[in-house]
């Protein structure tokens, strides 16, 4: 109890910081999004305070910049205003340290996490730019700690921060050579985003295993899931077959039956195995799919409002079926 007195130290009781990384960001479907609406409750609730680097800022205005740009009759212009005045309606901007980019350019040049391996496919000019970038975010991060007295937890599914669940040890080391060992201790990642944010403050529900498996089967669902893998933005390697829109079937569930209470709306992690029929997946023996969803689901009754898919990946191989509830 005596480090919680120490001025220095975050208090556990004050609120914490979550920051999102731009993948982060898009998942929520800020603004308008049930799943950021949920974030942002959460926030109230316990005393968070909601906040982006100024770098996934500028990524997601300029995102929204480019789709307002294709979309006719539209003005590019107001469209990222809007948004702009949004993000900092709900978001604390951490604003890019002095000096942050050049030192991205020489960590990069050294190799220092959270920079990326070179690339063995041509890709060198893009792994850098990412790589200065991730580092301009990383030392965003330390600079927004150093100022408050607060824990800050970040939100990103990006792997080049990441060891397991949490920072990478050498940016960890870097932390503690920064804030001291103690007050390093308050600066997290939390790698699985937002499911680890409901596991950790939302309220834990009972749901029986036929209900749950009722909202997974819905045509909601399935839509949903079909609509991401078969979209312009593929989630699969370039020679994975993807699935016809009338080829996709449910196959299984796996894990637990979880679900976490937010206010009036029941959030329900799930991870399904999908069937992909059709002779293309006959003749590659890929014929199964691994999503990650989050759920939206009303109290009364019980009906599935909005579906987030997290993660999309080749199944496994049909001898892990027995692991499935089905």
């Amino acid at each position: 109890m005596g480090r919680m007195s120490n001025p220095y130290l975050p208090g556990t009781d004050r609120g914490a910081l979550i920051v999102l990384d731009t993948d982060q960001l898009e998942l929520a479907g800020f603004p308008d999004g049930g799943v950021f609406r949920m974030l942002h409750t959460t926030a109230d609730l316990h005393g968070h305070t909601l906040a982006v680097p100024q770098t996934v800022a500028m990524e997601h205005l300029a995102h929204r910049h480019f789709e307002a740009q294709q979309l006719a009759g539209r003005s590019s212009e107001d469209a990222a205003r809007r948004r702009r005045e949004a993000l900092h309606a709900f978001f604390t901007i951490l604003p890019t340290p002095e000096g942050a980019a050049e030192k991205a350019f020489h960590r990069v040049a050294e190799r220092r996490l959270p920079a990326r391996a070179a690339s063995v496919d041509g890709g060198a000019g893009k792994d850098e730019a990412h790589s200065i970038r991730d580092t301009v975010v990383w030392l965003t991060l330390l600079a927004a700690f150093e100022d408050r007295n607060q824990m800050l937890w970040f939100l990103s599914g990006n792997q080049d921060f990441a060891a397991r669940s949490a920072f990478h040890p050498d940016l960890r080391a870097e932390a503690e050579q920064r804030l001291g060992t103690d007050r390093s201790l308050f600066l997290g990642l939390i790698k699985d985003g937002i499911p680890a944010l409901l596991k950790r403050w939302g309220t834990k529900v009972t749901v029986g295993a036929q209900d749950l498996d009722h909202l997974v089967r819905s045509e909601t669902v399935v839509q949903q899931v079909q609509a991401v893998i078969t979209g312009p933005a593929r989630p699969f390697a370039p020679d994975f077959p993807v699935p016809g829109t009338d080829f996709l079937a449910f196959d299984g569930r796996l894990g637990r039956p979880l679900a976490y209470q937010v206010d009036d709306r029941l959030w329900v992690p799930s991870r399904i195995r999908w069937r992909a029929h059709g002779k293309e997946h006959t003749c590659s023996g890929s014929s199964f799919i691994m999503t990650r969803l989050l759920l939206e689901v009303s109290v009364e009754p019980i009906l599935v409002l909005g579906v987030t898919v997290l993660d999309v990946s080749p199944g496994e191989p049909s001898a892990a079926r027995e692991r499935y509830e089905t």
